[in-house]
């Protein structure tokens, strides 16, 4: 039986005004709302960790909560809200969850780094969704026009993380690049309120920054693919040891989230007024553009399964780190990634 989480830690607020509910347990925001009638007395209890505050973006996973994928599974489920791929690889090196949702490049450079031996058991973002944000203008029109210029980070996160590649890729000096690092829930106001003049994040926050830009301005941005920098992004993983040990567990919950994912693609008005019964605060018209930009990510129309991997773009993402990042010993990518529970 694994332990639940204490419920002595005291979460911080997920935002200043809009995330509205807090709850408590080992530094983690557990997700909100009424769970469907279990098909089968749910009796493994997993922590699955988010890589962010959950936005339009994380709909398949409390679109799965909510149909029953996971309970129909014996499995009772509990999503965490994340605050970085740093802070949520740990939690599952710690043995704090069974499950996470991160980047899978960071997964392949802690495994060679450290150890840990992580594995990737399927890819959501196929596309690499790393974007830097910018105010139009005329002094930024290219990458290299950053130089010189404030950009906002938060530390730990994969946009930062991966940035040395995407300076690579794109003739930026990086050295000549100013950081600001500042707290995940304030990053956009300090874009929009012109306290930086870029910052690094996911292309999902597009449509946010759009609605929420001052008027007369417009939110650019420059995606680390289109400049060569391109990558496998986000996916599940977990450690080796827990798959070894409960293998019918990981291929219940993994199965049951890309199933989330599929009913997400196909049904995204109504994946949305699921995934609002636990993030009320989330305006609906932003969480289906990011669904969007989910189905193009996804690969959806090219991957004949959904997740799956190649043994191909693995090499080449971690070709990226060896080269732009200077990753040291890096690890047989065969033992890094496995499709064996999609199916």
């Amino acid at each position: 039986m694994i332990r639940k989480p204490s419920t002595k830690s005291l979460l911080t607020s997920t935002s200043r005004r809009s995330f509205l509910r807090v709850t408590a347990g080992a530094g983690f925001a557990f997700a909100a709302g009424v769970r469907p009638r279990p098909a089968r007395a749910a009796t493994e209890k997993i922590l699955f960790q988010l890589d962010w505050i959950p936005f339009g973006r994380h709909t398949p996973y409390y679109a799965a909560l909510e149909n029953g994928f996971y309970s129909e599974k014996g499995l009772d489920v509990t999503i965490a809200q994340g605050r970085s791929t740093i802070q949520g690889i740990r939690t599952l090196v710690a043995g704090q969850s069974q499950f996470i949702f991160q980047d899978i490049a960071v997964m392949m450079s802690v495994r060679a780094t450290e150890g840990s031996k992580i594995k990737a058991l399927a890819c959501m973002y196929q596309k690499t969704p790393h974007t830097l944000f910018y105010i139009k203008g005329p002094s930024i029109t290219k990458p290299k026009d950053i130089e010189g210029k404030k950009i906002a980070f938060t530390p730990g996160d994969s946009p930062r993380r991966m940035f040395p590649a995407f300076a690579k890729a794109s003739g930026i000096d990086e050295s000549k690049v100013s950081w600001l690092s500042v707290d995940p829930n304030s990053k956009n106001a300090v874009l929009l309120n012109h306290q930086a003049e870029g910052m690094v994040t996911y292309i999902f926050t597009l449509p946010v920054l759009q609605k929420a830009a001052q008027s007369g301005d417009q939110v650019g941005a420059f995606v680390y693919g289109d400049f060569g920098a391109d990558f496998y992004s986000n996916g599940i993983g977990a450690m080796e040891d827990y798959i070894k040990e409960k293998p019918v567990v990981t291929r219940d919950f993994v199965q049951a989230t890309m199933k989330g994912l599929k009913f997400t693609l196909d049904h995204p008005k109504e994946a949305v007024g699921m995934l609002k019964k636990h993030q009320p605060q989330l305006d609906g018209d932003v969480a289906l553009q990011e669904v969007e930009i989910l189905r193009n990510i996804t690969n959806a129309k090219n991957t004949k399964v959904l997740g799956s991997m190649t043994k191909k773009k693995m090499q080449e993402t971690q070709d990226l780190m060896v080269k732009y990042m200077d990753l040291k010993n890096p690890v047989n990518v065969s033992e890094a990634f496995t499709n064996e529970y999609l199916s």
